[in-house]
């Protein structure tokens, strides 16, 4: 999703407090630190936080920038770790720092921006926000130890999704928590907002796993058994990924995209609360997006 007119003035700001905040924290990598902040990136998480405050009738203030910068730095804290688990030769269409610098260095750049993203929180001042960052990236780091473990096993289908709760929902859910904690909503709004956020990252991750299901197969090559495969090797368990056919994959991809339909359902159901159309609509196209494999 492209930011409009609307957005584009706090993605713009974003950007800016990424650059400072690095610069005012330099290393010796802050040059390729710089480089892959800035390489090409949707800002999905931002995205995701400015749209839920607009959802609650809210003015984005500097709170909720901040909460944007924090789950950016989070998210890509996690990303740079995550090529080192899955020994992963691109990101964002460049080589990884796991394939230019090695691993070592790689999980200290991770680190580094770990630090950067508390760093930030530490300027929301609210107890109850830090709670919920340190709540979630423990979800966040339990979720890749028990993917870890869970590789090359076949797993069903709610084990696949209590993963991705784990993994990847959850940062959207850190974000809906926060701005509902900032803004001191009730807690039927809340939940709504919540129950929103955990379906549409579940959403968010299938759109990836069925991409990559389509093309690579490379979570599937490393034991990392998305639900297209689920369901291809509940129906034909003494095959494997290497048997599969064209037809095949386009057919257990199709049935992914079924489910993904299902979940984009019930998350736009939670968005009933919201007088804000302009929000409502851009989170709906967002879910619409996510379908469009």
């Amino acid at each position: 999703m492209k930011p409009d007119e609307t957005l584009k003035p706090y993605i713009i700001s974003l950007e800016e407090n990424l650059k400072t905040v690095v610069e005012n924290n330099p290393n010796e990598l802050k040059e390729e630190i710089l480089g892959f902040l800035f390489a090409k990136s949707k800002r999905i998480r931002p995205v995701f936080t400015y749209l839920c405050t607009l959802l609650l009738d809210e003015k984005i203030n500097d709170d909720i920038l901040n909460l944007a910068l924090c789950l950016e730095l989070l998210h890509s804290a996690t990303l740079v770790h995550d090529d080192v688990i899955d020994e992963s030769s691109l990101r964002r269409e460049k080589e990884s720092f796991y394939s230019k610098i090695g691993s070592k260095k790689s999980i200290i750049i991770g680190d580094y921006l770990l630090s950067l993203c508390l760093l930030v929180l530490s300027k929301i001042q609210n107890t109850k926000v830090l709670e919920i960052f340190s709540q979630n990236i423990l979800k966040t780091i339990n979720g890749e130890i028990n993917q870890f473990n869970a590789r090359y096993k076949v797993q069903n289908e709610q084990d696949y999704l209590n993963k991705t709760s784990a993994k990847t929902a959850n940062l959207f859910v850190c974000a809906a928590q926060s701005v509902c904690e900032i803004k001191g909503v009730c807690d039927k709004t809340k939940q709504a907002l919540e129950n929103f956020a955990y379906n549409f990252g579940t959403l968010f991750q299938l759109n990836n796993d069925i991409k990559n299901f389509l093309n690579t197969q490379d979570d599937i090559k490393n034991g990392v058994f998305t639900l297209p495969y689920i369901y291809f090797k509940q129906e034909n368990p003494s095959c494997d990924i290497i048997n599969i056919n064209e037809s095949q994959v386009a057919l257990y991809a199709k049935k992914a995209g079924e489910k993904a339909n299902e979940i984009a359902t019930m998350a736009i159901d939670n968005l009933d609360f919201t007088k804000n159309n302009y929000a409502k609509n851009a989170l709906i196209a967002l879910c619409a997006e996510l379908l469009r494999i």
